[in-house]
């Protein structure tokens, strides 16, 4: 019986994952779980500030998706020369909600 072109496509997929992991693994000295750990953490974090970027999602949402604080959102996205999707009426009220708290 034949192997599905689709069953194949993916074993040649996996087999370059795991030539890439090995790779990331021999380089940064690690394990591959170390590896795969970090590389999800960076690209959840790569892909939240990209969303931003891009104005598909709130700072609230970008900050959840990348696991992070709201304050180390901000961070990230100043690390990244990101500006605030923020409207000058957008701040005023949270100037506003701001000083309610204070």
């Amino acid at each position: 019986m034949a192997i599905p072109p689709s069953t194949k496509l993916l074993g040649i997929f996996a087999m370059y994952v795991m030539k890439e992991l090995e790779y990331f693994a021999k380089l940064l000295q690690e394990n591959r779980s170390a590896v795969i750990r970090d590389l999800l953490e960076e690209g959840k974090k790569m892909k939240a500030v990209n969303l931003y970027k891009n104005k598909k999602i709130s700072l609230g949402l970008g900050a959840k998706l990348a696991g992070v604080t709201l304050s180390d959102f901000l961070d990230l996205l100043e690390v990244h020369n990101v500006k605030l999707n923020l409207s000058l009426d957008d701040a005023k009220i949270a100037m506003e909600n701001a000083q309610k708290f204070l």
